[in-house]
C-alpha cells in the first residue's frame, strides 16, 4: 500500500454521518490505537485521509470509503459472513458489509500488540434517527425486504441454533444468572443503597422471567426450527439504529459481526425495543415500527409468539443485574440505581406497548 500525504486522524470535509465524534475512540467506544494505520500497509490500496470514527478509522481510499475496526472474533467467522453477504448482495442489489482481504487474503491483521483489525466498505449517508418516525418507518421497511433476503443455502458444517431452543436456552442461561445474583446479594452482609434498591425489586422481575421460561417449555416449535434451518435463515444480530445508513443510493446496513443463525425476528425485537425506550414506548411509534415491517414480510404463527416471547422478557433488568454480578462490588452504582428506577417507571408503559405489538400482529391483514 502506498500511503499517499494525508492529515492523520483529521476530519474531513465531507459530511461523513454521525458516528464521527471528537476526541479518542469517539462516543462510547475505546481509544483507538493510532499505530492501528500502519495496518492499512497490508492492503492494495492507497489511503488519501483518515479520521476517528465510533471505535474505528474512517478512511479515504483511492477505492472508495473504507472503515477499519477492531474484531475479536475468528478468520473463519468474518469469512463466513463474507460469503453470506456475499451471496445476498449478488441477489437483492443491497448495501451491506463488505469485508476487504488484505495482501495475503486473509480478512485478518495484528498490530504489533497483537490487536486484531478488519477493514471493509464504508458508507457515507444520514444515520437512522431513533426519535424520527420518517427515518423509523423507513428502517423497518428494509429490514423486513433484507430479512426476506437473508436466507441462503447451509453448508454442511453449519449447525445452527434456532427459534424455540436458541430463545430457551438463552432465557435458561439468563434466569439461572437471576437466581444466582439474587443469592449473592442476599448474602451480602453490608449491602449499598443500590443493592438493597436491587433487592426490593427483584421478585418482580425474576417471576415475569421466569414465566415465559415456563411457557417456552411447553411450546413446540420443531415444524417451524426445520423451516429456518431448510431456507438457511440467518439475522444481522445487533439491528439498531447507528447500524443503518440513508445514503444516496439507498440504505445501508453494516457492522454485521454478531450475526446468528435466526429468522429476523430476533432483529425485529432488539430494533423495536430500543426504538420504544427511546420513544417513552409510545403506541404511535409501536404501529409505526409494525405495519411497516408486515406490508414487506408476513410473520408465521410462530414467529409472532417468539416475537412477543422475547418482548416480555424483562431484558432490562437482567442486563443490570448482569453488569452487577461482572463489575466490582465496591464501585458506587448510582448511575444502575437510576436505571432501574427509570425500568420501573416504564414497565407498565412497556406492558402495553408490547400488549398493543400483539394485537397489531394478530389483527394485520
Amino acid at each position: 500500500m502506498k500511503m499517499l500525504p494525508f492529515e492523520n486522524l483529521e476530519y474531513s470535509p465531507k459530511n461523513i454521518h454521525r458516528i464521527v465524534y471528537a476526541g479518542k475512540g469517539g462516543k462510547g467506544g475505546n481509544p483507538m490505537n493510532d499505530r492501528a494505520v500502519s495496518i492499512l500497509e497490508n492492503y492494495e490500496l492507497n489511503v488519501l485521509r483518515t479520521y476517528r470514527g465510533r471505535s474505528a478509522i474512517i478512511c479515504e481510499t483511492d477505492q472508495g470509503l473504507k472503515v477499519l475496526r477492531e474484531y475479536r472474533g475468528t478468520e473463519e467467522r468474518i469469512a463466513k459472513i463474507d460469503r453470506l453477504l456475499r451471496t445476498v448482495r449478488e441477489k437483492s442489489g443491497y448495501l451491506l458489509d463488505a469485508y476487504i482481504p488484505n495482501k495475503e487474503g486473509s480478512y485478518l491483521c495484528r498490530d504489533r500488540e497483537q490487536n486484531t483489525y478488519l477493514l471493509k466498505d464504508y458508507y457515507e449517508g444520514k444515520e437512522c434517527v431513533p426519535t424520527d418516525m420518517s427515518d423509523i418507518g423507513m428502517a423497518f421497511t428494509y429490514m423486513a425486504k433484507l430479512h426476506q433476503a437473508m436466507r441462503v443455502p447451509l453448508d454442511v458444517e453449519d449447525v445452527p441454533l434456532q427459534g424455540n431452543s436458541g430463545l430457551l436456552h438463552e432465557i435458561h442461561k439468563r434466569n439461572a444468572e437471576l437466581k444466582r445474583g439474587k443469592k449473592f446479594i442476599r448474602g451480602r452482609a453490608n449491602r449499598s443503597h443500590f443493592e438493597n434498591f436491587l433487592l426490593v425489586n427483584y421478585d418482580f422481575f425474576l417471576k415475569k422471567a421466569l414465566a415465559i421460561e415456563e411457557q417456552l417449555e411447553r411450546e413446540d416449535f420443531s415444524e417451524y426450527n426445520r423451516k429456518v434451518l431448510a431456507e438457511g435463515a440467518f439475522c444481522h444480530g445487533d439491528f439498531q439504529y447507528h447500524n443503518i445508513v440513508f445514503t444516496s443510493s439507498g440504505p445501508a446496513v453494516m457492522n454485521f459481526e454478531k450475526f446468528q443463525w435466526d429468522s429476523g425476528i430476533r432483529d425485529f425485537s432488539l430494533f423495536f425495543r430500543k426504538v420504544m425506550e427511546k420513544n417513552g414506548w409510545d403506541l404511535g411509534c409501536a404501529e409505526v415500527c409494525a405495519e411497516n415491517y408486515l406490508k414487506e414480510r408476513t410473520l408465521s404463527e410462530a414467529e409472532k409468539k417468539l416475537l412477543i416471547y422475547r418482548l416480555s422478557y424483562p431484558e432490562k433488568f437482567w442486563k443490570i443485574v448482569n453488569f452487577y454480578i461482572n463489575s466490582r462490588k465496591s464501585v458506587v452504582m448510582e448511575r444502575n440505581t437510576d436505571k432501574l428506577k427509570k425500568i420501573m417507571e416504564q414497565e407498565p408503559l412497556r406492558e402495553k406497548g408490547v400488549s398493543f405489538l400483539e394485537s397489531l400482529l394478530y389483527n394485520h391483514t
